[in-house]
């Protein structure tokens, strides 16, 4: 051997031995070896394949591999479109998994499995590094599944494909997360805003049974009224035609599965301010060959035929301020414009006459029958955007899963006003509390960025995991009071929500607070709502809108 080869193998073997230093030892699941990024705390493994698809097929088993794969790349995304920019790529089916850097397989850690948010239209699984929670002593997932009309579309025997592909990585995480560490008979499952409410849709369906024991819901459920889309016929038939004439569903299936990606991203952009849907969302398919519900909402737990698990049901001061920021002049003067056609698409199936009555009331409620205006309207649309997003719903739903559950149902707010607050930073209006994802980087770290974090940041960081933690263990977020969490947080009852108030200080409320009450959404939900979809007997005190 040559000097010159000789000194070549050396500095190879050098640079190998110090890749090598970065990577996990190797795992050997049934699909193939990987290893993932070895970390100070913990390692990660970014981007396993969980299952494989087709457009507008159900997810298939996952890919094999030959060698080892390096599960190093975390920037895997669903095709989307923000503003103006496309990502993602339709091989998007992954996942990423974080481990302490001391799990071994004997251990059997409880698992969280986290859904990310996004109007079911955008979102993927890099953004939430989970470090706060996983140093704790705890294996955590973050879930890729497909968005907007490839995960969402609901017609010609095609349905709730995003929901189909979480259950498609539950049952992986029952497959294979013990190679990590971790134990497939304790998994919680949880999300926020649109993740929360898809989490809380597997609560309702036979296809999730057995593949998680607990649930967390963060500012989102199945009766929150932007959830379920229940024309979503008419909003894809709206869609085809920007691209092809279309009349049925059959035209609208064809089209949508030739067009390109970019092409389909065009035609079906949504927005996550329209008060009537998000267009793409979850419907409910039990007319079709594979449903993934069986009924209604309601009407499933009402005949207590669900997955009970003990469940964890939360939100924040004031959920609308984050959606003030994503209006804009244009957008609010479209709502004051059209306000009867943006009406939630529970009142859809009233008739014209009762739809403009609906519209009186609620105008009046929250705008007084004043002209709505950008500048001048902000705490109004707040509090509007606040209870259609959450309050309109949310004690309502927690009550009766409390009703027809037997399994805890423990509720919290989310109050404290800190310096990782990203949504109130970005909302541009001032109001007091926390925002709609306001909590999310007290449980995470954004994009595994290391924030600034103040004294009292840290110390809402330790309370708010240690809660989760504990809930994931025990079942309890509060099995004993320490110096840390030294007010117990219970259950909900039939006569009490039993609120935890995270704030600087702790404290327990029995009901909500007025602000958060939504007492006036919930009225109009339960008087003129589409049976089925709202948390409630609802009176359906409309003439049925006549075709």
């Amino acid at each position: 051997m040559t000097a010159i080869c000789f000194k070549t193998v050396v500095i190879l073997s050098v640079l190998a031995g110090i890749s090598c230093t970065f990577l996990t030892p190797i795992l050997e699941l049934s699909q193939g070896k990987l290893r993932g990024l070895r970390g100070i705390r913990l390692n990660r493994y970014m981007s396993i394949p969980y299952a494989t698809s087709e457009r507008f097929q159900q997810p298939k088993e996952p890919p094999t591999w030959e060698g080892v794969l390096h599960a190093v790349n975390p920037l895997v995304r669903c095709p989307q479109k923000v503003a103006f920019i496309k990502t993602g790529t339709e091989d998007c089916l992954y996942l990423d998994v974080y481990v302490p850097d001391w799990a071994e397989q004997s251990h059997k850690l409880p698992v969280f499995v986290f859904f990310h948010g996004g109007a079911y239209f955008k979102g993927s699984k890099e953004l939430y590094n989970p470090e706060f929670l996983v140093v704790k002593g705890v294996v955590v997932v973050t879930v890729n599944y497909r968005l907007g009309a490839l995960g969402f579309l609901c017609l010609n025997d095609v349905s709730n494909l995003g929901l189909r592909d979480q259950v498609a990585a539950l049952k992986w995480v029952q497959n294979n997360i013990v190679k990590f560490g971790g134990d497939p008979d304790n998994v919680t499952i949880g999300g926020q805003s649109a993740g929360g409410a898809t989490a809380s849709l597997h609560l309702l369906s036979d296809l999730s049974k057995h593949l998680f024991h607990k649930a967390i819901l963060i500012s989102g459920n199945a009766f929150s009224t932007w959830a379920f889309n229940i024309e979503p016929f008419t909003t894809a038939l709206e869609d085809a035609k920007k691209i092809s004439p279309a009349n049925t569903e059959e035209d609208v299936y064809e089209i949508f599965a030739q067009a390109s990606v970019s092409t389909l991203l065009d035609a079906t952009y949504d927005t996550s301010v329209n008060p009537r849907y998000f267009k793409y969302s979850p419907c409910v398919d039990n007319n079709f060959t594979e449903p993934f519900f069986k009924d209604t909402p309601y009407d499933i737990l009402k005949s207590g035929r669900f997955n009970k698990v003990p469940v964890i049901v939360g939100y924040t001061d004031t959920e609308g301020g984050f959606f003030y920021r994503l209006l804009s002049e244009s957008l609010v003067k479209d709502l004051n414009d059209n306000f009867i056609d943006r009406l939630p698409c529970v009142f859809s199936w009233c008739s014209d006459e009762e739809k403009q009555k609906i519209g009186k009331l609620i105008r009046n409620h929250y705008f007084r029958n004043e002209i709505i205006d950008y500048k001048n309207s902000v705490d109004n649309l707040i509090q509007y955007y606040s209870d259609w997003i959450a309050y309109g719903s949310m004690n309502a739903f927690s009550k009766i899963m409390v009703q027809f559950s037997d399994q805890p149902v423990y509720n919290y707010q989310f109050s404290y006003e800190g310096a990782r607050d990203i949504g109130k930073f970005i909302s541009g209006a001032d109001y007091e509390g926390s925002t709609h994802s306001g909590e999310l980087f007290y449980i995470f770290q954004p994009f595994g960025i290391p924030l600034p974090i103040t004294k009292n940041d840290e110390i809402t960081i330790e309370r708010f995991t240690t809660l989760i933690v504990n809930f994931m263990k025990f079942g309890n977020p509060t099995p004993s009071q320490t110096e840390l969490l030294d007010v117990k947080w219970p259950a909900a009852t039939q006569n009490k929500s039993n609120i935890f108030v995270l704030d600087k200080y702790l404290s327990v409320i029995d009901q909500p607070q007025e602000k958060q009450r939504g007492d006036f959404f919930l009225e109009m939900l339960c008087t003129y709502g589409k049976q089925g979809y709202v948390p409630c007997e609802s009176a359906e005190m409309c003439q049925k809108k006549s075709f």
